[in-house]
């Protein structure tokens, strides 16, 4: 829910046209924890979880009694040849006469191995639709998580952007000025003009990239669309991402696996759903009820009786859906395999990917601090004007492209830890233990 959010509302009155602004505070926990409940595909999975243990209650009802009362009359005649019968010296005709029958009945399944089997395979449905469940729960994470960053580094580029646009922009106006002063040449001038537009046009695109990765953020979120969001690092969570990550799970069972040993379990219990609609039936019935010319007119009956019914031959049907159900257990056992052994591969690379975000890491770290001191040595040249204003603004640009260095090997960092619980299956338990 957005009130899980930290939502800080910052209302700023922009002088021209006098607008509100709602700024969101959003950290990748925020939009984790806010990921589980509103996401569109977990609502729907839920849906079907529901779906599934109806179901359950549906197949149940075949082996329980069934009663049903009824009441009929009427006033009719009858031709008794219709029935076969022909009497000497009687007309074909009977009637018209009254005729009245009110009576319960109740049925019962005595022995019917088919619905006991509907009735196993509608619970391992439900195990199935827990599994869908959770995958979709452990997917929606996966991607949110892929979509904070993706909209965090598109946002932290574009502000990169604008830093190298406003010391081009310096650069122009000061070639601009020392061409009117006559100690630059229109080359020079021109050749600024044209980095200048280079410039603009690259951060407008990045602009436009951060602006559309916000909006699938907020759409995957079902926060207001358009608002802006002010990306916020939480270093708790972070450092609890990465002590999870360190611990070796040997015996790591995915949403994925679950899933499909859960669909091979459901196809296995569907065989014997049709190996059973071989069996014979046995059910039993009674009715109690008055039969007669009207109400008053008449007396009361009963039937009882048991019947049994042996399937012999229905065209082939029940051979033909056994061999389908044959059929999707043997794929099944192979989506098994495949599906532990992708496991295996996706959690060793993404290792292998979480130590590569560190060393790079650390690499972009010295860099970051050597533009850092590099932007010292600036501001104190300019204040003891042994520098420019330029040099102070090139600085500056170095610094931000050192820092979205940084930024980018940070987010990788990030993602492969997301993509190690993702493949082992344990970022809900990330969140739980976040919260």
């Amino acid at each position: 829910m957005i009130s899980i959010l930290s939502i800080n509302f910052a209302c700023a009155a922009l002088a021209q046209e006098n607008i509100r602004h709602v700024f969101i505070r959003l950290s990748l926990k925020d939009a984790l924890e806010s990921a589980q409940g509103l996401n569109f595909q977990v609502m729907m999975a839920n849906a079907r979880l529901e779906q599934a243990i109806a179901r359950i209650a549906e197949a149940q009802s075949d082996l329980l009694p069934h009663l049903d009362g009824t009441v009929s009359g009427g006033r009719q005649t009858t031709d008794l040849r219709a029935e076969g019968f022909q009497f000497p010296g009687f007309g074909p005709h009977v009637g018209p006469y009254n005729n009245f029958d009110a009576r319960g009945r109740v049925t019962i399944d005595l022995f019917d191995p088919s619905a006991f089997e509907r009735f196993q395979a509608a619970k391992k449905g439900e195990n199935l639709s827990h599994a869908q469940l959770e995958k979709t729960r452990e997917d929606v994470l996966a991607l949110v998580a892929d979509l904070f960053e993706d909209a965090e580094r598109k946002h932290q580029t574009a502000l990169l952007y604008k830093t190298l646009l406003d010391r081009d922009q310096m650069a122009y106006e000061i070639s601009e000025d020392g061409y009117d002063q006559g100690t630059s040449t229109l080359l020079d001038s021109s050749k600024y003009k044209s980095d200048l537009d280079q410039t603009k046009y690259l951060y407008a695109q990045a602009k436009q990239q951060a602006d559309d990765a916000r909006l699938d953020l907020e759409a995957a979120l079902q926060l207001p669309l358009g608002e802006v969001l002010e990306f916020v690092e939480d270093k708790d969570f972070l450092k609890l991402l990465q002590n999870n990550a360190a611990v070796n799970f040997n015996n790591a069972s995915n949403a994925d696996m679950e899933l499909a040993s859960s669909q091979l379990a459901s196809n296995q219990a569907d065989r014997k759903t049709a190996l059973a609609d071989f069996l014979p039936k046995v059910s039993g019935s009674a009715d109690y009820g008055r039969l007669g010319e009207s109400p008053d007119h008449g007396s009361n009956t009963y039937d009882v009786g048991l019947s049994v019914s042996v399937p012999l031959w229905e065209g082939g049907e029940q051979q033909a859906k056994l061999k389908e159900v044959n059929g999707q257990i043997k794929e099944d056992q192979f989506n098994v395999l495949d599906t532990a052994q992708q496991e295996q591969v996706n959690i060793v690379k993404a290792r292998n990917a979480i130590m590569e975000a560190q060393d790079l890491k650390r690499a972009t770290e010295q860099s970051r601090q050597t533009f850092q001191r590099a932007m010292l040595i600036a501001l104190h040249a300019n204040e003891i004007g042994a520098g420019s204003s330029l040099q102070v603004m090139q600085a500056k640009a170095d610094l931000a492209a050192a820092e979205d260095q940084y930024n980018e090997a940070e987010a990788s960092w990030v993602m492969a830890h997301i993509d190690l619980l993702h493949a082992e299956g344990r970022l809900r338990d990330l969140i739980k233990q976040g919260e």
